[in-house]
């Protein structure tokens, strides 16, 4: 369900939890791992018997939540009162599960930690270890308002320690980079006329007819032929915190001011690479900020 090439996705599912941001950035930061990082995070890494309590936590609380697919299939064979009321919870519902996005931690943003033998992908020690202390700092922030504060701790404490008294590398934004940061520092600090003013370029966008979806995909298809698949997941989950920084709602972010942003920074990505009617399409909503 999730991939790197599909980080827009992710990071509309994100942008709509209360632990999204967190979870971003814990993203973007191991989006930016390299093999020198791995010793450090398997040193962290606590006892299965330490972790095996929040995890049926984690487990038990996640499992509860809607998903878009559920609600779908349930208001096909709903009142039409009945089915409204299924609608309006689309806008918090996700996409995907945890499963998916620790399944794309694992093999997409550590894909560079597994080798081939004998035809089959395996990971070393440290590299397990290490992959278990991101994970669980995944699911602690994914799943953080939904966790008592020990279970949060254990989950998460290893990976802050870590980073409390290091730096955290960055991903290579690209050619890109200024542009994508002064936009995100834009919308990071919105007040309440700027908040106004991309919610109605996001209402102008869902009545136009502007061919968004298509512009999305082929900025995803030129960041992956350029090699800027990591590049473009990390500004994505860079324009989460920001969009939530400024203070949309999860309803806000699903009315179109999640697309908005997140398009534009796909945009910004691969500006010298992508045709002028898909930038614009992409970037022109956010002209709205300017000023």
């Amino acid at each position: 369900m999730y991939s790197l090439v599909s980080a827009p996705i992710l990071g509309f599912d994100l942008v709509r939890r209360a632990g999204g941001a967190e979870t971003a950035t814990i993203l973007g930061t191991a989006l930016a791992l390299g093999p020198a990082d791995l010793p450090v995070l398997a040193a962290s890494v606590r006892s299965d018997a330490d972790r095996l309590a929040a995890w049926a936590r984690v487990g038990a609380a996640t499992r509860a939540e809607e998903r878009v697919s559920d609600i779908a299939d349930s208001t096909s064979r709903q009142s039409p009162a009945a089915a409204v009321a299924g609608l309006r919870r689309l806008t918090t519902a996700g996409i995907g599960t945890l499963d998916d996005l620790l399944r794309c931690v694992r093999h997409d943003v550590l894909d560079w930690s597994w080798s081939a033998g004998s035809g089959v992908a395996v990971q070393s020690e440290v590299a397990t270890a290490a992959s278990t202390v991101i994970c669980d700092a995944v699911a602690g922030a994914y799943a953080g308002p939904l966790l008592g504060t020990a279970e949060r701790t254990v989950l998460c404490e290893p990976w802050r320690r870590i980073w409390g008294t290091r730096t955290p590398p960055l991903v290579d934004l690209g050619p890109g980079a200024p542009e994508v940061r002064a936009l995100l520092q834009t919308v990071s600090g919105l007040d309440g006329t700027g908040r106004r003013a991309l919610l109605g370029a996001a209402d102008a966008y869902r009545a136009g007819t502007r061919p968004w979806a298509l512009a999305v995909h082929n900025a995803s298809w030129a960041a992956h032929l350029s090699g800027r698949t990591r590049s473009a997941a990390a500004a994505q989950m860079l324009a989460v915190g920001a969009v939530q920084r400024a203070g949309f709602s999860a309803h806000e972010c699903a009315a179109g001011v999640w697309n908005l942003v997140s398009g534009a920074v796909h945009a910004m990505i691969v500006s010298d690479l992508l045709g002028d009617v898909d930038h614009l399409a992409l970037t022109e909503p956010l002209d709205a900020l300017k000023g």
